[in-house]
């Protein structure tokens, strides 16, 4: 009885923390979706809507003032009192602690700085998860598209296959071309294999990021470079991470103030009355409890503020140095895959399809052989995964780049209260 009496609060304190996500997602998501997804209440960002509400409760607690204590008597002596020459006495007194020092409003100060600490850490994880999912969505789609390209080269290989059959039989071409063509259709069944793997990668790692289980979702839309404003300086002070940083900082230094002030002797006023019976006789007495400091109790707690202060000011400042070299690393990152993306589509794409139909014509004219053909093909799919490869890579350092920005810090639910 005992058992269940403390399991069963708990459990309920779980499935109140812990929220599972009710809703059932969609089979197919494009981009947009996924980022209305991360932006809805996740496992991943419960953790810190629970230390917001830590942190609220701290306020509560901050603001309370010193509760009195009361204490009350009660004296039986054979022989009279001295002073009132009763057999009985009582005594009742209560005692109001002083906050003279100023510690209220600095405890409060330092909780409402934790408040806003708490809420710059949930807005940081929120912006590190959509940029995380989008990253993840991208890959997903990029694998599709890999899984289609090498779908498309086996089809293309099968073909193939069927005219040099007919070639063999017309004995314009030898066994040696059907059995390489055969061995480059099974290495392209196993690569195609490898990819159908990597999908399911894919799909798991976006699922676990959103939090659904048992979800293989499908990517829909096509791998285009977003649209990079430029209203952006290379300011990246509103970066979520530093301004979560910055909070940390402004309430360890809060929390200094705090225990400074907390070193103040306590200081009470007190109030009694004391009385007797047979015969009656009171006095009322009114005084004031100073605490004296011979030995230093709270000098630990400062030292320890102070230095979580000092701790607090350095992360804030390598946080500031790693963001500053991510914005610069993923700048240049998105301006060179950005070139190389446009020297592919006025180089390479256009040459494409002639290379496709100028090594297929020499091989029936019997002006080259079937490793010509082959690489041809091979080249032709090479180059179309290499340009899957560097888009997908430009749109993954985009979204890292407004991740560094902090443009993916807005438009949270409301928490609760």
């Amino acid at each position: 009885m005992i058992l269940h009496s403390i399991l069963l609060p708990l459990l309920l304190m779980g499935l109140t923390v812990l929220p599972a996500r009710a809703e059932t997602p969609p089979e197919s998501v494009d981009l947009a979706t996924v980022l209305a997804l991360a932006r809805k209440a996740n496992p991943r960002l419960v953790l810190e809507q629970q230390n917001i509400a830590v942190a609220r409760a701290e306020r509560r607690t901050a603001s309370a003032y010193p509760n009195p204590t009361v204490s009350y008597s009660y004296l039986r002596q054979p022989n009279a009192f001295t002073n009132y020459e009763g057999t009985k006495a009582q005594e009742i007194s209560i005692e109001q602690p002083l906050l003279i020092a100023g510690q209220r409003g600095a405890r409060i100060e330092a909780a409402e700085r934790n408040i806003s600490a708490a809420q710059a850490r949930f807005d940081a994880s929120g912006n590190q998860l959509a940029a995380d999912a989008g990253v993840a969505f991208i890959t997903l789609l990029a694998a599709q598209k890999k899984q289609a390209a090498l779908a498309a080269g086996m089809t293309e290989l099968g073909r193939l296959q069927n005219i040099v059959a007919g070639r063999q039989e017309n004995g314009m071409a030898s066994r040696y071309d059907l059995l390489r063509i055969d061995v480059e259709l099974a290495a392209w069944h196993t690569r195609s294999a490898e990819a159908d793997a990597e999908l399911t990668v894919c799909q798991a790692r976006l699922a676990t990021l959103l939090g659904f289980a048992d979800w293989k979702p499908r990517g829909t839309g096509e791998l285009f470079p977003l649209s990079m404003g430029t209203e952006h300086p290379d300011d990246v002070d509103k970066n979520p991470i530093l301004v979560a940083a910055g909070q940390e900082e402004a309430a360890a230094r809060a929390n200094t103030e705090t225990a400074r002030r907390e070193r103040f002797p306590n200081v009470s006023l007190t109030a009694g009355r004391f009385w007797t019976s047979a015969p009656f006789g009171a006095t009322n007495t009114i005084g004031i409890a100073v605490e004296v400091p011979i030995f230093e109790t709270r000098g630990g707690a400062f030292d320890r503020a102070k230095a979580e202060e000092q701790l607090a000011g350095l992360r804030r400042y390598l946080a500031k140095a790693e963001v500053q070299a991510d914005e610069q690393r993923y700048a240049t990152l998105v301006a060179q895959r950005m070139a190389a993306l446009d020297h592919f589509r006025e180089q390479l794409e256009p040459r494409l399809p002639s290379l496709k139909q100028m090594a297929e014509d020499a091989y029936q004219l019997g002006k080259s052989s079937i490793i010509e053909l082959l690489d041809a093909v091979r080249v032709r799919y090479e180059t179309q995964l290499n340009h899957l490869e560097l888009l997908s890579g430009l749109i993954e350092a985009q979204l890292r780049l407004q991740a560094v920005r902090g443009d993916f810090a807005m438009d949270w639910p409301d928490i609760p209260k």
